[in-house]
């Protein structure tokens, strides 16, 4: 059974995870006006030292995670997940995991529609055109965040903070995103999952605590 503890669990769980994602979205803003969708220092300091390295392991791997994390792959990892959950009659984790990767690509996307920031000119790989936040990172957060709330173990933790480090890294590796690309969207899909687990646990220990009290109240009356 997926339960939440502190500091993870509502309200304190949806607060935080709200917060994170309106975070990100104040984020965009600031690129948009304020940056005027340039690179801030860091972002050209990180894209710089990107641009200097050439390993043949780390390429082919970056060029894994690209076609691996994207829309179409990522929609029939999910699709799997979700499915072998229903089947094993998990409806709670089932419905989290796929909630918060739908709704975490789709702010994913209406930010990069809205906030429209060119990506660097120099990426190795095709790609669209917006680049703030980093879609692949979004949903690589998104989804094992939500499945290390769901099964919470240390090493679904240890491999969701390596799978989303590593498609992190690749996107800027590519050099397909700024930094700040892939740092906004890991507190996106971290903070998605968090929410919608949050809201889900909360409302579902509502609805078992009701229907306890009533349980014991009907006890009590044919007792009497």
């Amino acid at each position: 059974m997926l339960k939440l503890g502190w500091p993870w669990a509502a309200p304190r769980g949806a607060l935080i995870g709200a917060s994170g994602v309106i975070l990100v979205a104040l984020s965009g803003l600031v690129v948009r006006f304020v940056w005027q969708n340039r690179p801030t220092v860091v972002d050209t300091w990180w894209h710089d030292l990107m641009a200097a390295q050439n390993n043949g392991a780390v390429d082919v791997t970056a060029r894994f995670l690209n076609s691996f994390g994207g829309t179409v792959s990522m929609s029939l990892v999910t699709a799997v997940i979700v499915g072998v959950l229903l089947v094993a009659k998990k409806w709670r984790e089932s419905i989290i995991i796929g909630l918060t990767v739908v709704l975490a690509s789709g702010v994913s996307t209406v930010l990069k529609i809205l906030i429209a920031r060119p990506r660097p000119i120099d990426g190795v790989v095709g790609v669209g055109l917006d680049s703030f936040p980093s879609g692949h990172t979004t949903v690589a957060a998104a989804l094992m965040v939500a499945l290390a709330f769901a099964f919470p173990r240390v090493w679904t933790w240890a491999v969701a903070g390596i799978w989303i480090t590593s498609m992190a890294l690749s996107r800027t590796y590519l050099l397909v995103h700024w930094i700040s690309d892939v740092l906004a969207a890991a507190v996106l899909g971290a903070s998605m999952a968090l929410l919608v687990s949050a809201l889900f646990t909360s409302v579902h220990a509502g609805r078992h605590s009701a229907g306890s009290s009533l349980k014991m109240s009907v006890r009590e009356r044919s007792s009497s």
